[in-house]
């Protein structure tokens, strides 16, 4: 028994007890080995399967390669008694005549030379390489091959050419071709060997194809869909099951029957016992049917026993979390049934949450006191600053000297600018942030009071956009547009309409920038006419040199210039900044005596 937050519970079995309970049901031991045993028999199986069956294929395929073996016996010999004797081309057909004639299983020989002549022929007629692109093809790239002739030039029949090259003083001299016809060759399911093959074909180094124990043109319809021949022509021997033209599933086994120049290819019946191991749905299929059910039933009951006893105890506390984190509502019903790791984690969980609601009552409560207490500072300092302008006022009554009165006036302008400011700042609920339009429309309205000019009434207007400044950039802001406000209303002048006009306008622009903009109706200087008279307490450029400062604070560059209509205009863009604390103020009291 435990009690927690004064509730007493039992304490459950524990979880690692209760996973190995449901674990020790599943056979997943027995399963992984009969899996691996299965698996490896099956390969085994496969590999013997594929052994055999080129074998098989070979054992098949052995009178088209005796053929092949005989016709470059015939080919060597013939090289090496007529190569050298090929001054007399007649001569030498002659000798080659008489060796078909004691050879009946050629219907053709011939002698090339590396430069492409066939002059020594068994029909003594002239030839040459180049009417013949098969012969070319040797001359350029002179080695041992074969191709299907399926109409002769000479026989006007279908044959099988054999080019075997010879040599004299161990250097090449040329080629033997010797033609067989195909009539000659195995056909159908009767000649020796294995006989239980759809089809037996053989193909030459470029994978074209030399015959077919059945109808050489039907035979592409079973051979493998988009599968390149010259792909199987190499020195290793390979078995596959693949999906044919015609779209049946068939098994495949290709071997060299002369190295570099023939290869067999069995297409064999998925009936063959070597055919089925190597199938699809073979052997290893069915070896691994019973250690994947196994597989799957332990799956199973893990993954019963672990949602039981884990999952849904886990998605039940997170629940509770994902509520706590958004209404801080902490749950007061408990699950009895949770074993003990994770009782221990929700208990930890409830613990964890009501220090967070007590430490967040305790922030709130603090930056609350804080707040109000940065509040009552900007409070003050407004009061203070109004009662700074009052006295300034009570002076420039009793001032006598009107340059001292403007002056004191001008100082006043700023601190009341000042004292909009920090209003400003502490009424609105962000300190971190100042809503800049509003701040200039209530500066501007309160020096509205100054909006007549040499009697005439200013025609004064405002365009603020709401832009979210921080008190860095609010306070240069206001002083400069108070500033430049002020120089506008006194050298304002009627426009060509006889109006007076100032206007002020805030906007935001793309980029996280911000433009002021403050433009007077003004009649330029006209040269040769007498400066009007500075006024009383004017400090030549002081009003320009404040905008230039408060412009350097505000991170851009001053503008003043006159417009195409006329107006003086005050301009600036600066970008807007984020609110970053300032690492020079202090975050506690310093320890000084009678602080």
């Amino acid at each position: 028994m435990k009690t927690v937050a004064g509730v007493w519970r039992q304490r459950p079995t524990g979880l690692a007890a209760r996973i190995i309970l449901f674990l020790s049901l599943a056979l997943v031991p027995i399963g992984v080995v009969a899996y691996f045993q299965t698996s490896k028999l099956a390969e085994e199986t496969r590999l013997r399967s594929q052994l055999s069956l080129v074998a098989l294929t070979e054992a098949a395929a052995l009178g088209e390669r005796e053929t092949v073996l005989r016709a470059q016996g015939g080919a060597q010999a013939i090289g090496a008694t007529l190569g050298q004797k090929l001054e007399d081309p007649e001569r030498c057909s002659d000798q080659l005549a008489g060796y078909l004639g004691a050879s009946p299983g050629y219907s053709f020989a011939g002698i090339m030379t590396l430069d492409g002549d066939v002059s020594c022929n068994s029909r003594g007629v002239e030839m040459n390489a180049r009417d013949f692109p098969r012969l070319m093809r040797i001359v350029d790239q002179p080695g041992a091959t074969a191709w299907l002739n399926r109409r002769g030039p000479i026989s006007e029949r279908s044959v099988i050419v054999v080019a075997q090259p010879y040599f004299i003083g161990g250097e090449l001299a040329g080629h033997v071709l010797l033609s067989v016809p195909s009539v000659l060759l195995p056909r159908g399911h009767d000649a020796p060997g294995p006989n239980d093959f759809h089809d037996l074909i053989t193909i030459n180094e470029q994978g074209e194809i030399l015959t077919s124990r059945g109808d050489i043109d039907q035979v592409a319809n079973i051979l493998p869909a988009d599968l390149d021949l010259k792909s199987l022509v190499g020195p290793k021997s390979q078995s596959f099951a693949a999906r044919s033209a015609d779209g049946e599933t068939r098994v495949y086994a290709a071997a060299p029957l002369v190295p570099g120049m023939i290869h067999a290819v069995g297409i064999w019946s998925r009936e063959n016992a070597e055919a089925q191991a190597i199938s699809v749905n073979g052997l290893a299929f069915v070896a691994a049917a019973l250690p994947f059910m196994m597989w799957a039933a332990s799956v199973i009951v893990a993954f019963l026993a672990v949602n039981r006893l884990v999952i849904r105890h886990i998605k039940r506390l997170s629940r509770r979390m994902r509520a706590f984190a958004l209404s801080r509502r902490v749950p007061a019903v408990r699950d009895e049934a949770m074993p003990a790791e994770l009782a221990d984690m929700e208990d930890d969980f409830l613990d964890m949450a009501d220090a967070i609601l007590r430490d967040e009552a305790q922030q709130e409560n603090a930056l609350r006191e804080k707040t109000i207490l940065l509040k009552e500072v900007h409070h003050r300092v407004k009061n203070n600053l109004q009662l700074i302008s009052s006295i300034m006022n009570m002076q420039i009554r009793q001032s006598r000297n009107d340059e001292t009165r403007a002056i004191l006036q001008r100082l006043q302008d700023r601190v009341r600018s000042l004292a909009t400011i920090h209003r400003n700042l502490y009424q609105t609920e962000d300190l971190g942030h100042v809503n800049a339009g509003h701040l200039l429309k209530d500066l501007v309205g309160q020096m509205e009071q100054m909006s007549e000019v040499s009697g005439r009434r200013v025609n004064l207007t405002i365009a603020a956009d709401d832009i979210e400044a921080v008190p860095d950039q609010a306070v240069p802001l206001s002083l400069l547009t108070a500033e430049a406000m002020t120089n506008a209303m006194k050298y304002a002048g009627p426009g060509p309409d006889g109006v007076t006009r100032v206007s002020i306008r805030l906007a935001r622009l793309t980029g996280g920038r911000a433009e002021l903009e403050v433009i007077n109706s003004a009649r330029r200087e006209v040269p040769g006419e007498t400066n009007a008279p500075r006024d009383p307490g004017e400090i030549a450029g002081l009003g320009s040199k404040l905008m230039q400062a408060f412009s350097s604070q505000l991170g851009g560059t001053l503008e003043q210039d006159w417009t195409e209509t006329g107006d003086y205009r005050v301009h600036i863009i600066f970008a807007l900044v984020e609110f970053t604390p300032d690492p020079t103020t202090p975050e506690a009291i310093p320890n000084v005596p009678d602080f």
